[in-house]
């Protein structure tokens, strides 16, 4: 930590001596915009930037990807060297949303405007565009009350990392939901630490050893259903959806792998969202941005529940199908 700060200190103090440098292009000139994405392997983000892409293309911009590969370390240093390099704006998902405000500082003192997706970030921001993360959490444990209606139910619910928002505000939605339901108890609701399969299979494996009459896990990302399917594979407990046995499991983001969980019928339901637009509207806010125009702090956009009953009548907006 000690050399990563000493690295860090390092590259401000070249960000502020060239900072004086550095002037925004002026309205209507070509643009380039650069998106600091938590991983190209995340087919998530990988979908925000396909959004980007395409409406940067429609302006005649340029687009640079940053890629720090889930390191947060090397994404605030990527974020401080855009500073000085012409940069007209830049797009971040922050891997660790309380630890911008350095680098959001340096490339707003440096002419170069910030915009958020998906997760917000501490610091100067000119506008976070993101899924309603709550309202998501309320709506798929709607749809856990709903199977489970007239049924007690216990229920486990896997976090992802507990320093990204939108994990704390989905988590927020599901237990206010659950709550209205005396039939359904949460047991626990765990971090697994990493978006592994090996985390999300350990934690969830840890609490059906001592609750092998789980009736659903929630999770708040797509990430994690694979290793929570593994971890009822083992106990014997991956039983296919409506039949006895059967656990139920409901998940955030609607991914392709988890879409083809859902038609095989072991997965109940998945939010889906719309990263894709999102990705779109962050450039369309950064036009807007640079004509002067105000730019609301932020920008909500919203999502489907999808199981296997409404599959195919959603099947033109399920972005997991489209980003692979």
């Amino acid at each position: 930590m000690k050399r990563f700060m000493k690295t860090l200190c390092a590259v401000a103090l070249v960000a502020a001596f060239f900072g004086g440098m550095i002037t925004s292009a002026r309205a209507g000139e070509k643009r380039t915009i650069a998106y600091s994405i938590p991983s190209m392997y995340t087919t998530f983000f990988a979908a925000c930037y396909h959004g980007i892409q395409q409406q940067a293309a429609e302006y005649g911009w340029d687009t640079v990807l940053l890629d720090p590969n889930n390191d947060i370390n090397l994404q605030l240093t990527q974020l401080f060297n855009q500073a000085t390099r012409g940069i007209d704006a830049v797009c971040v998902t922050p891997l660790d949303s309380e630890s911008t405000a350095p680098a959001f500082s340096q490339l707003s003192k440096n002419g170069v405007p910030v915009f958020c997706i998906d997760r917000r970030g501490a610091g100067p921001v000119v506008c976070t565009l993101e899924t309603d993360n709550v309202q998501v959490g309320r709506e798929i444990a709607a749809k856990v009350a709903e199977d489970f209606a007239g049924k007690n139910a216990k229920i486990l619910i896997v976090q992802g990392i507990l320093t990204e928002s939108t994990i704390l505000d989905r988590t927020v939605g599901m237990k206010e939901t659950l709550a209205k339901h005396d039939n359904l108890t949460i047991i626990a609701e765990p971090s697994a630490g990493a978006y592994t399969n090996e985390a999300s299979m350990s934690t969830t494996k840890n609490y059906l050893e001592v609750n092998p009459d789980l009736d659903a896990i929630m999770c708040s990302t797509d990430a994690l259903v694979p290793g929570i399917l593994a971890a009822l594979r083992e106990a014997g407990r991956l039983v296919p959806v409506g039949q006895p046995g059967h656990v139920g499991v409901y998940s955030i983001d609607g991914a392709g792998e988890t879409l083809g969980f859902i038609q095989a019928g072991t997965v109940d339901a998945t939010f889906s969202q719309f990263p894709i637009q999102l990705g779109t509207d962050v450039v369309k806010a950064m036009k807007r941005h640079f004509d002067g125009e105000k730019v609301e702090e932020r920008i909500l956009l919203g999502g489907d529940v999808v199981s296997k009953d409404n599959f195919e009548a959603l099947r033109p907006t399920l972005w997991g199908l489209i980003v692979k």
